[in-house]
């Protein structure tokens, strides 16, 4: 019940935030238009120069192929200053994240207070830093476990070379990892709530201690829907290549948002409950 009911208001606080929607999609839109072009300037040259056995290449040229762009990554300053290019662009989007995510709290706290009006960048500015901060714990606490995983991942990643079944060993490392991911992401978006609406972070904490069945119910069923739509988007680019799937290709950015928004919405509105009883 707590679940359909986190739910639904969270849909609810989607109408009202319906404008970030439309300023997200067009973001991630000109994003991916902008690295697709960025990637495709340097990968395109690259693959016509492959020596394909099909347009008459020989093994040999295959070799010299990945000897010469091993030599390149090694020496070529170009190489160096594109995969550095890459590296700044991908940084910077990982810092635009939180501060898009604490323009949308600071949203959300002012619908619970009765307020209208456009709050997103007022938020941005207000709480950018703040969760910037909490971001780049979330991303330390992510990769701590792979300083005792990636050893053993990695060693059964190379046995597997000779052994494909090894690789289903790897797969409770992985679900560990994932699962240990969700839970520290979960834990710190309440910690969110309440740094930005003033409860504070550990009774927040704690009120995500107390509501974990329902806040992992609301994010496995808006969750289903994600993967719901990265199923349609592969299968439509396997089955119907062409038009069909560059049409989906192109809106499947405004779905996802909005499962994205709507789930934090949906995790608000179940904090919120505890939080400020009624």
């Amino acid at each position: 019940m707590i679940v359909r009911t986190s739910i639904t208001r969270g849909w609810q606080s989607m109408k009202e935030q319906f404008y970030i929607l439309i300023l997200l999609f067009i973001y991630r839109l000109l994003w991916g238009y902008f690295m697709y072009g960025f990637i495709r300037s340097a990968i395109i040259p690259i693959l016509l120069r492959y020596p394909d056995k099909d347009a008459g290449g020989s093994g040999m040229g295959r070799l010299l192929y990945y000897i010469e762009g091993q030599f390149s990554l090694n020496t070529d300053p170009a190489i160096r200053t594109w995969l550095w290019m890459l590296l700044a662009l991908v940084v910077l989007r990982l810092l635009l994240s939180p501060f898009i995510r604490a323009g949308l709290l600071h949203e959300l706290h002012q619908e619970r207070k009765g307020e209208r009006g456009l709050f997103f960048f007022p938020g941005m500015k207000i709480y950018g830093l703040p969760v910037l901060v909490f971001s780049l714990i979330e991303w330390v606490l992510t990769l701590l476990p792979l300083y005792w995983l990636a050893p053993k991942m990695y060693g059964l990643f190379l046995s597997s070379l000779f052994n494909y079944a090894l690789l289903l060993h790897l797969v409770p490392y992985v679900l560990a990892w994932l699962i240990y991911i969700f839970i520290v992401r979960l834990f710190l978006l309440y910690m969110q709530f309440g740094y930005t609406g003033g409860t504070g972070m550990f009774s927040s904490l704690f009120i995500c201690l107390r509501s974990l069945i329902p806040a992992i119910g609301v994010s496995i069923v808006l969750g289903a829907g994600g993967l719901l739509l990265l199923l349609v988007c592969g299968l439509t680019g396997l089955f119907c290549p062409g038009l069909p799937a560059l049409i989906i290709r192109q809106i499947s950015p405004l779905p996802s948002t909005l499962l994205k928004m709507w789930g934090i919405s949906a995790q608000y509105h179940l904090w919120r409950s505890k939080a400020f009883p009624q």
